[in-house]
C-alpha cells in the first residue's frame, strides 16, 4: 500500500503563505496527504489531475476566485470531481458570502479568524470519516500478525 492509497488527500487552495504552510503542516501531521494550489486556475488543474478527497478553499484568490472554483467543481461533468467535498476557509464573513458559497454547494464554511487549525481538522474528519473512522484506525497492528497466521 502506498501513502496515497492509505491516507486521504486534501487540496489546500490558499495564496497566503503565512496561513497555507502552517495549515498544510498541521494537516500533514494528522495523516493527510497535502497538495497546494495558490490560485483558482491551479486548483482546478490539480483537482482534475490529482484527485483530492477534499478541497480546503479560500474565497479571495488571484486569477479565479473561490466562488468560481466552487462553481466549476460542482458543475464538472465527472461526478468524482463534482462531488468532492469542499470546506471553505475564508475571512469573508458576510452573510451574503456564506449564503452564496453554501448555495454553490460548499460542505462547510469556516471563518479563518474565528477557527483554529484543530477545528479545521475536526470538520475535515467529520466530512471524510462520517462514521468516526480516522487514518489511525487503518494502521495495522503487526504485533498480532503471528496470532492470525497460527
Amino acid at each position: 500500500m502506498t501513502l496515497d492509497e492509505g491516507f486521504k488527500k486534501i487540496l489546500i487552495v490558499e495564496d497566503d503563505l503565512t496561513y497555507r504552510d502552517p495549515m498544510g503542516d498541521f494537516l500533514a501531521s494528522h495523516s493527510f496527504v497535502i497538495s497546494i494550489a495558490d490560485n483558482g486556475e491551479m486548483a482546478m488543474e490539480k483537482l482534475l489531475f490529482h484527485h483530492a478527497d477534499l478541497v480546503l478553499l479560500d474565497m479571495m484568490l488571484p486569477k479565479v476566485d473561490g466562488f468560481e472554483v466552487l462553481r466549476r467543481i460542482r458543475g464538472y461533468p465527472d461526478p468524482m470531481v463534482a462531488q468532492t467535498p469542499v470546506v471553505v476557509l475564508s475571512n469573508l464573513s458576510g452573510d451574503n458570502d456564506i449564503k452564496m458559497a453554501t448555495d454553490l454547494g460548499a460542505n462547510a464554511y469556516l471563518i479563518k479568524s474565528y477557527t483554529t487549525k484543530e477545528e479545521v481538522a475536526q470538520k475535515i474528519d467529520e466530512i471524510l470519516y462520517p462514521n468516526g473512522k480516522t487514518p489511525g484506525d487503518e494502521i495495522l497492528d503487526f504485533s498480532k500478525m503471528g496470532e492470525a497466521i497460527q
